[in-house]
């Protein structure tokens, strides 16, 4: 049996590895895709690594591979840019529509990408939801037009996307019905490159490492992600595990804040301990997570994070936050330890607890590996999207 191929219209900013592995496995399918984004080159390294996507060009996805049917096109979207004004990207969206004529137009976030299609009226609609756009205590509710323009989006939604239970929970209180939202990884974890057993001597030689191991802090660098407790707690952790880095990623984050933990880390007099790196492509971090020992991710509030299901997949043992969002993954002393994240005391001790205790250790690695199976896969998750693009777009499916 073969379908006829999709036409798929995204909104969704392709800084995001998540978003361009969405976009990725659709093309590859050979549906038709045009994408509404930001311009890539912001919040990039100076020297673009391979894979970058091309405003208004071919995209490619790996060094020498082109996604011909790809087509991406510039939102008039920068940091500290009014709201309203970036609404106007409305205008845009229509022609874009007009022209592709596409059989589903899919928002990825619904601040300002859901609002924009919803304020297209094209339908059909799906939305996916990533935590911080729906949940209050991220501020997703704390303007006027949060509050007026997300329940309008999610109301005009034919479809919504969630990728965990208590986001789908959360989607239904927003008043959406319980039949039009589905859990669907975003985008899931590929298996074949996020497992345990990874050959990471080459990455250890290039990190200069040394004999040190690895504590790795690649959440977004901000006040959400507790970026300063985890920083103010390698003094602490060094004390008992003098050989150990921690590995801190800039990419998206704001440059005064990333110049501000630079500070602070040599206030520290830990500057020698702490790396800081401006991006990590996608495909290499299956290397730094079976490289890492400790996977660290302290958020006042979060989703279901990527990563953390991507650290499970290779049997990096999570410390933490204590969330509800977490419930049905994480287990503490099972197969994470949680932590007081505002605490740098409360950190530090659990990451030596983790580093020096070799057998509680391993026996958290081999639940999280066990565990895995439970993490939403890729090729599944997606193949289950495709499924409902041709329900929602009412294409014909020919057997042959």
């Amino acid at each position: 049996m073969h379908a006829q191929k999709l036409r798929l219209c995204y909104l969704a900013d392709l800084r995001s590895s998540h978003a361009r592995r969405w976009v990725d496995y659709f093309a590859r399918r050979g549906h038709s895709v045009a994408v509404l984004s930001p311009p890539f080159s912001e919040g990039l390294p100076s020297r673009p690594t391979p894979g970058a996507f091309a405003s208004n060009q071919t995209a490619p996805t790996r060094e020498g591979e082109d996604l011909e049917s790809v087509h991406v096109h510039r939102l008039f979207r920068k940091p500290g840019l009014p709201k309203l004004l970036q609404l106007t990207n409305v205008l845009l969206l229509r022609r874009v529509l007009e022209s592709f004529r596409p059989h589903v137009l899919h928002a990825h976030y619904v601040r300002i990408y859901g609002w924009i299609a919803a304020l297209s009226f094209f339908r059909p609609l799906v939305v996916t939801v990533w935590g911080g756009d729906i949940l209050e205590d991220q501020g997703a509710f704390s303007d006027f037009l949060g509050r007026k323009l997300t329940p309008f989006t999610l109301r005009r939604a034919d479809l919504v996307t969630a990728h965990s239970a208590f986001l789908k929970q959360r989607v239904i209180e927003l008043g959406k019905q319980e039949e039009l939202v589905r859990m669907i990884g975003c985008p899931g974890v590929d298996r074949r490159l996020f497992r345990p057993g990874l050959d990471t001597t080459s990455l250890r030689h290039e990190l200069g490492l040394g004999e040190s191991r690895l504590v790795l802090c690649t959440r977004l660098m901000g006040e959400l992600y507790n970026t300063e407790t985890m920083l103010r707690a390698v003094p602490l952790v060094l004390r008992k595990a003098p050989k150990t880095k921690f590995l801190f990623s800039e990419y998206m984050a704001h440059t005064p804040y990333v110049d501000r933990m630079k500070t602070l880390a040599r206030e520290l007099s830990v500057e020698g301990s702490v790396l800081f790196l401006e991006r990590i492509p996608h495909e290499r971090m299956p290397l730094f997570l079976n490289l890492a020992e400790v996977f660290v991710s302290i958020p006042d509030s979060d989703g279901m994070p990527q990563s953390l299901l991507e650290a499970v997949s290779c049997g990096t043992v999570p410390l933490v936050s204590n969330l509800p969002q977490y419930e049905g993954l994480i287990k503490n002393s099972v197969n994470a330890l949680t932590v007081s994240h505002k605490d740098p005391s409360s950190v530090g001790e659990a990451v030596v607890r983790l580093l020096n205790d070799s057998s509680l250790r391993s026996r958290l690695s081999e639940a999280c590996i066990n565990t895995s199976a439970d993490c939403m896969d890729y090729e599944t998750e997606m193949e289950k999207m495709e499924k409902l693009y041709y329900e929602l777009g009412h294409v014909r499916v020919q057997r042959g």
